[in-house]
């Protein structure tokens, strides 16, 4: 386990358990479970007082043998395609948990014995058949090319989200979030890499799987290598390896399918020597615990929306005797380009729109409400995400992006 704060404390509680029962009775004998999670964990003893058994996590069956109580708890390793992870069930104050990769589970003690491992599934970490019963939780599929396994420890923090995107997701236990550009920031005190969770408006698939490409600018020196694998049957695990500005990166995404239309995408960017297979696994946890509910709609920020779209949106900047002009084409159908005025031929304009919004000056917009205050989001195609408070000009045809004013004028470019 990585969370050596939670250790320390279930090693001190434990150890003061452990000096203040003598019973015989092995607390750790049995069959333990978490009805959320789907987890299961079968624990037997065997005759030279060793553990051993197997445990069940989204719809795949690990098992284990040769565990040991070391300071009052039992600690284990299972083999999932040819590395092996450590985990560990310990009981505090009469409260059992299943930890592993830095993420801690309750369970309950469901009974006194270790039941047996059903006939149909394996004891190599390779996944089980699986019907899925919910639209939101990933499940392994095992046709549509390649596939990556699901499991991985529930996530045991704070559930957030937002009504108007429609979606929740649980956060790693020690982890915090702070919203930011339109979707979340998860931090950990002490690490290195952040992790975000954002909205998507990708309607298929294949539609996010044509925007994996790979990167080669030797300008740069940017060189990534993008791989795409199911998984489960609504979402996929993306991955880029190489160097970013001759650093080498990993950069890893799980992107789900909402049945509400968008969706929602969990990543991480970080140094490849400082990008571990925890990170993957915390990831996925995130993954599994994503709800989604139809999205919500604010009543101020539908007004905004009302006001804006199909609309152009322009602003003048003058310094230093030189004048710049820019424009937001807001289109109705949710998309935008964000462009000086400059860079269109006139003789052309809608060939030219449809060329930038599906390029880097191009994306998908949409306002929301944050504390009351209508913002309007620009999500590019490049991955940038900018913010604008909107507040009412002095005059009808004005808009406020960020104190600095706009004139709000018919859609020129995409109508």
């Amino acid at each position: 386990m990585k969370t050596h704060k939670i250790m320390a404390f279930f090693t001190a509680m434990v150890l003061f358990q452990t000096l203040g029962a003598q019973s015989n009775e092995d607390h750790y004998v049995g069959t333990f479970s978490n009805q959320q999670s789907g987890l299961v964990l079968s624990m037997g003893k065997a005759t030279d007082g060793t553990y051993q058994g197997f445990f069940q996590l989204q719809g795949q069956q690990y098992s284990f043998s040769n565990g040991a109580k070391i300071l009052g708890m039992v600690n284990a390793e299972y083999q999932y395609n040819g590395s092996a992870f450590a985990f560990s069930l310990s009981r505090l104050l009469g409260e059992y948990y299943v930890t592993s990769e830095g993420v801690s589970i309750p369970v309950v003690k469901t009974a006194d014995q270790p039941v047996a491992a059903p006939k149909a599934s394996t004891n190599t970490g390779t996944a089980t058949n699986k019907t899925t019963t919910s639209t939101t939780t990933p499940t392994t599929t095992t046709t549509g090319g390649k596939t990556t396994s699901t499991s991985a420890p529930a996530a045991t923090g704070t559930r957030v989200g937002d009504p108007y995107s429609g979606y929740t997701f649980q956060s790693p236990g020690g982890w915090k979030s702070q919203e930011e550009s339109g979707g979340f920031v998860l931090n950990k005190v002490g690490g290195q890499i952040p992790i975000g969770v954002s909205p998507h408006e990708y309607k298929s698939l294949n539609e996010i799987r044509a925007q994996v490409i790979d990167a080669n600018d030797a300008q740069s020196n940017t060189y990534l290598k993008g791989q795409t694998q199911a998984y489960g049957s609504n979402a996929l695990l993306i991955r880029f390896d190489g160097t970013a500005q001759g650093k080498p990166v990993v950069i890893e995404m799980i992107s789900i399918l909402s049945p509400n239309g968008g969706g929602v995408t969990i990543a991480a960017t970080g140094e490849k020597s400082l990008y571990t297979a925890e990170y993957t696994t915390l990831l996925k946890s995130i993954a599994n615990s994503v709800q989604f509910s139809k999205p919500q709609v604010s009543g101020i920020a539908e007004q905004w929306k009302q006001k804006i779209k199909g609309k152009r949106l322009d602003y003048y900047k003058t310094g230093n005797g030189m004048a710049d002009h820019y424009i937001i084409h807001v289109c109705s159908d949710g998309v935008f380009v964000y462009k000086n005025d400059n860079s269109y031929s006139s003789s052309n304009a809608y060939s030219d729109f449809s060329y930038a919004s599906a390029g880097a000056d191009g994306g998908k917009w949409q306002v929301i409400a944050r504390a009351g205050q209508p913002t309007l989001i620009l999500r590019f195609n490049d991955g940038r995400v900018w913010e604008y408070t909107m507040t009412t000009g002095q005059a009808g045809n004005e808009v406020l992006l960020n104190g600095k004013r706009y004139f709000v004028q018919a859609g020129t470019m995409c109508n």
